[in-house]
């Protein structure tokens, strides 16, 4: 049964890929190679992972799924742009002309308005006992949509890392922050030294609007718990009012390139010791292993003040739509996906770490994992990464408020009262209980 919140989420997309269809025209994305034989050896993947690491670690994942299926021809179709948000207007676009690739991937949250217009198919035959036993409940739940699951994770990503240039902080004598004052006296030190303190690539918006995330967790579990949950209503919200403000002061340290950057490209900074800190999740752990540098001691990592007892889980995954034309080797793609070499070749190109408890680290993953895994061990609280646990449409605009109010006008009383709003008139079809 559907409910009245469903059906109208269900009309709003209907409505959102027609005007979607207009703007972005039917033909632009389609692959001239589309396969129309439902019985072709063919699978047809969309994603959005286009950086150096990213296309290594999706060539070694689609390399595991051609070893277990050899007789079947993959064609990859990426998708560059806005962190997974233009991707999401091609896939739109393509399900509503009924050319719906055989995977395109997504957010686990970014899956809830498809299931709630009954456009995706469930891959519960990929979830069989034996991999429900090594994959935490707390991931399963991400995937699963009423009574079935319509996805698999890729690894898991920490969501919320500071990375940093080791031999520029030896250069300065600088120590890893234990609060923010700390962090203000390095970015003052850094600045006056003529160094950009932050790197930043916000060209397609949303990096910025992952530091202010990064800052919301900062502010305590409870606080992230009310925002991720709707409950983040007043503009007056002295942490709302602290997060925008600390966002706000971080564009003082920033690269003055930032809006002509991508994310790796701002990663590349700091890689190249052109800039000292780069605030983002594990992908870009990914830019300093092609870069062949070493975790100790080119860079280091550490995690935001007053959120060292919270770990950001953030997850990917693909989803088969209905209409598909291959499902049958969509379904088999996931099968590849958890399987357990594929969740090590993938994730140490990546730089994160397996969604399986079996699979132990090897000499391949970069030094990073393992902290990161030692800290997803020992962390106090779990957290999902906003892209997995909010609306799609609430993080569009999110994106948007953050870009025009902070990034544009830096104008903190403006972003609070349009994030207030935003806040009151989402749908939230789920509710996180993040506290034990």
């Amino acid at each position: 049964m559907r409910s009245k919140r469903g059906t109208s989420t269900a009309v709003m997309l209907t409505i959102a890929v027609i005007i979607i269809g207009v703007v972005v025209g039917l033909g632009t994305y389609c692959n001239t190679a589309r396969a129309a034989d439902p019985k072709e050896k063919v699978l047809e993947i969309y994603h959005w992972w286009t950086s150096g690491s990213e296309k290594a670690a999706m060539d070694g994942l689609v390399g595991v799924y051609m070893k277990m299926y050899p007789d079947v021809m993959v064609l990859q179709s990426p998708v560059a742009g806005g962190g997974g948000i233009t991707i999401r207007e091609v896939i739109h676009t393509l399900m509503l002309a009924g050319e719906a690739p055989d995977a395109f991937q997504s957010y686990p949250a970014g899956l809830w308005p498809y299931y709630e217009a009954e456009m995706l198919q469930p891959v519960d035959e990929v979830w069989t006992e034996e991999i429900k036993a090594v994959v935490p409940k707390g991931v399963q739940d991400a995937f699963k949509l009423g009574e079935h699951y319509y996805g698999t994770p890729t690894g898991v990503q920490q969501a919320g890392i500071f990375y940093y240039n080791k031999k520029i902080f030896d250069k300065y004598n600088l120590k890893e922050p234990q609060s923010w004052d700390d962090f203000w006296a390095i970015c003052d030190t850094l600045k006056a030294q003529g160094v950009d303190a932050i790197a930043l690539g916000d060209k397609n918006a949303w990096p910025l609007t992952y530091i202010f995330r990064t800052i919301t967790a900062s502010e305590g579990i409870k606080y992230y718990e009310d925002f991720i949950n709707g409950k983040v209503t007043s503009a007056d919200n002295p942490k709302l009012e602290d997060s925008l403000a600390k966002l706000n002061k971080i564009l003082d340290y920033v690269n003055p390139d930032h809006a002509a950057l991508t994310w790796d490209e701002a990663v590349a900074l700091v890689v190249k010791g052109e800039a000292a800190i780069n605030i983002m999740g594990e992908c870009a752990t990914g830019e300093f292993v092609v870069a062949e540098t070493n975790y100790g001691v080119d860079y280091g990592t550490f995690y935001a003040p007053g959120a060292e007892n919270i770990f950001g889980v953030s997850l990917d995954t693909f989803a088969v739509p209905k209409g598909a034309k291959h499902p049958s080797n969509a379904v088999n793609f996931h099968k590849a996906v958890i399987s357990k070499e594929a969740q090590l070749k993938f994730n140490a190109v990546k730089g994160q770490i397996p969604a399986r408890t079996d699979v132990e680290l090897t000499e391949d993953f970069p030094g990073e994992c393992f902290e990161s895994m030692r800290h997803f061990q020992t962390a106090r609280y779990h957290r999902p990464g906003m892209w997995s646990g909010t609306p799609p449409a609430f993080m569009g605009k999110l994106t948007d408020i953050i870009s025009e109010k902070i990034g544009v006008k830096r104008d903190i009383t403006g972003a609070a009262s349009a994030i207030a709003s935003l806040q009151a008139e989402t749908e939230w079809p789920k509710e996180w209980d993040l506290t034990p």
